[in-house]
């Protein structure tokens, strides 16, 4: 948090300031008062946590040249497997006694994305005009993480840039890895979730008509299920300039209420609370925060930049209010063991573990175990929601498309009839 106080007292100024609401969302405004510290109190009391206080206008993102603009825009499409490679042979290079600018010089020669070339080129430039490495990284929010950037810092001040640069790019593979475990897990039941809406529409919509047709000639009653397909097949086929509409609105409609913090907050709330999808969320977020934890205590990072870094890697809502908590309690004078013990969502063998690593003086250690335990943990949770959700697919899917299927195949039990004129 950075606050500017330069205002002569009894003086009332119009400061601007930056914080974060009790969402965990980024807010901006004016607030007049006579000093920065007026407008911390004021904020505070409304439950903000401040980010920044100045007696000047936040700078807007209007206000931004057109080429920072285009560059932006260029960051916002560089992949992470980029940042991860430059990380790794950045690491070596250095550690190998390369200077910083001429690695810079060569990582950027060599890297084939046009997009991470021209941040790298940037990166290079503000090196050679004599910024460190790690303000030059704060610029490229979307493209370097606050967690990189803040171990930048802690490696610039104990000389162990090329130890640190390593340590972030298995940081970060172990990520990647976590999002491709997550994702995998859930892609399949929505691919068989498509597959079966796509198959059942077919169905109705092109082979269920041409059944009909042929019942509808030889005047032969058609099953109960099979009517009921047939008049959803006649609105889906018939009646699309009014469902279609309907449907776009309420996807519209859905998606800016999910932008929304209260859309945020319930998908947030489904997230820990939905059976069999609460176990591998909870232990994904456990896993994320315990292993930024112990990358940054390793890093000698203070514990309220941790628990910082540590908001925005968990991603959620809830999550958001345990770390005010945290904080909060830090900052009463309370160990984090303590505070941990008292937050909800975090395991207390956690919090007992982490007393261990307080008492014994050997917390990074301790929490780079309880990072790697939590790693196996998310690994079993993954499996076992996999191993649940395939067989569930396929029995909804076969009870969706067999039913249709069904619903084709009784009139064809009684086509003997039919054709012989018995119906």
């Amino acid at each position: 948090m950075a606050i500017s106080q330069s205002s002569p007292a009894n003086t009332r100024h119009t400061f601007s300031y930056r914080a974060r609401n009790g969402a965990g969302e980024i807010v901006t405004g004016t607030m007049s008062a006579e000093t920065a510290d007026e407008v911390t109190s004021r904020l505070r009391t409304e439950g903000m946590y401040i980010l920044l206080v100045e007696d000047k206008p936040l700078r807007s993102e209007v206000e931004l040249d057109p080429i920072q603009v285009q560059r932006n825009e260029a960051a916002k499409r560089v992949r992470r497997d980029d940042v991860i490679s430059f990380c790794q042979q950045l690491s070596v290079m250095i550690d190998t006694g390369v200077p910083l600018s001429e690695a810079l010089d060569s990582f950027c020669k060599q890297t084939s994305r046009k997009e991470f070339r021209e941040v790298l080129k940037v990166l290079r430039d503000d090196i050679h005009a004599g910024e460190s490495l790690s303000s030059a990284m704060e610029k490229w929010p979307r493209v370097f993480p606050h967690l990189m950037v803040s171990l930048m810092k802690a490696s610039e001040a104990s000389g162990t840039m090329g130890m640190m640069l390593g340590r972030v790019g298995e940081y970060l593979s172990k990520e990647r890895r976590t999002v491709k475990q997550v994702r995998g897990a859930l892609s399949y039941p929505l691919f068989m979730m498509l597959a079966g809406v796509v198959m059942t529409i077919f169905l109705m919509v092109v082979v269920l008509p041409r059944f009909a047709s042929i019942y509808a000639q030889r005047s032969a009653s058609l099953p109960i299920p099979t009517k009921v397909l047939l008049g959803m097949s006649n609105f889906i086929t018939t009646q699309y300039l009014y469902y279609g509409p309907a449907l776009i609105v309420i996807s519209v409609v859905l998606f800016l209420w999910f932008r929304h913090p209260s859309g945020r907050h319930f998908l947030d709330w489904l997230r820990l609370h939905i059976p069999l999808l609460r176990s591998m969320y909870s232990q994904l977020y456990i896993t994320r925060a315990t292993r930024t934890m112990g990358t940054l205590f390793n890093a000698g990072v203070s514990i309220l930049d941790i628990i910082e870094i540590c908001r925005g890697v968990t991603n959620n809502t809830y999550y958001d209010k345990l770390w005010d908590q945290m904080e909060r309690d830090i900052r009463d004078g309370r160990l984090l063991s303590e505070a941990v013990l008292k937050a909800s969502y975090i395991p207390s063998n956690i919090g007992s573990m982490i007393a261990s690593g307080e008492r014994s003086g050997q917390l990074p250690e301790v929490m780079e175990k309880i990072a790697a335990f939590s790693e196996e943990e998310l690994e079993s949770a993954v499996k076992q929601v996999t191993s649940y959700i395939e067989p569930i697919a396929i029995i909804c899917m076969g009870i969706i498309v067999g039913g249709v299927a069904m619903a084709l195949l009784l009139p064809i039990f009684s086509m003997g009839k039919v054709v012989s004129g018995g119906g």
